[in-house]
């Protein structure tokens, strides 16, 4: 029943009204080192201060997957200059580093994980999962480990989304509905899995939503390391752009 109401055939898709583009950024690794490289897999922790400051002066508004998910299914509406951050991959400094930021700017966020990692060396333990959701974050599924998550090869679905769903649903105590793509790739089959394994949306990078299949190919993208907080508000209007028809 679940996965029936989840999966939207592609005549259901297309009646989804077109709405207003939502910003959604995605960070990987943050670092300390200001002699690091910055690119859109690295941002130091003075950069992403700088952009989520930018982000916070401008007005913006952190939103949750279960607000962009009632917007784009039944237009509730959301608050002014909506965006939404994202964390991929169980990184520690999301923890030690992003979160404490979050917070001095009143910022919400999601952080999707990669359960394999869970308390080794550089990431996150489950005490640290469990208290970023019980700070009002949104703990998410990033797989087991990361694989390339090809429609010609075997896969074993289980191990890659429902067992990494159950993991966090335990340690939070929640339910876990939202997924992100490892390297931002999907592929028909892996909507599919993810439907009837009861993810409700899903998290691709750069490449504009499906029309037949919004709510399981959400678009993000990543802030260069090298952006400054006015060069990061451009490439938001530029890349999310769309409006409601």
């Amino acid at each position: 029943m679940l996965a029936c109401c989840l999966w939207l055939p592609a005549a259901a898709a297309a009646q989804l009204p077109v709405r207003t583009d939502v910003p959604v950024l995605c960070y990987h690794n943050i670092f300390t080192d200001e002699a690091h490289r910055n690119n859109i897999y690295f941002i130091s922790r003075n950069r992403l201060n700088e952009q989520l400051k930018a982000l916070a002066d401008s007005g913006y508004h952190t939103i949750l997957p279960d607000q962009l998910t009632a917007y784009l299914t039944r237009g509730i509406a959301l608050p002014p200059k909506p965006i939404m951050i994202t964390f991929d991959d169980t990184r520690a400094a999301h923890f030690h580093i992003a979160a404490p930021l979050l917070q001095q700017y009143g910022f919400k966020a999601v952080f999707f994980i990669m359960t394999v990692a869970i308390g080794k060396p550089g990431y996150m333990s489950a005490t640290e999962i469990k208290q970023l959701n019980t700070a009002g974050h949104v703990i998410g599924a990033h797989t087991w480990d990361h694989p390339y998550l090809n429609p010609g090869g075997k896969m074993d679905w289980i191990k890659q989304l429902r067992q990494p769903k159950q993991t966090l649903e335990q340690i939070t105590g929640k339910p876990v509905e939202y997924f992100a793509y490892p390297f931002g790739e999907w592929n028909d089959v892996i909507i599919r899995e993810l439907a009837a394994a009861g993810y409700k949306a899903a998290f691709q990078l750069s490449g504009s939503a499906s029309p037949g299949k919004p709510l399981y190919t959400i678009r993000r993208i990543m802030p260069d390391g090298n952006w400054t907080g006015p060069v990061l508000q451009a490439q938001l209007k530029r890349v999310f752009a769309r409006k409601a028809s």
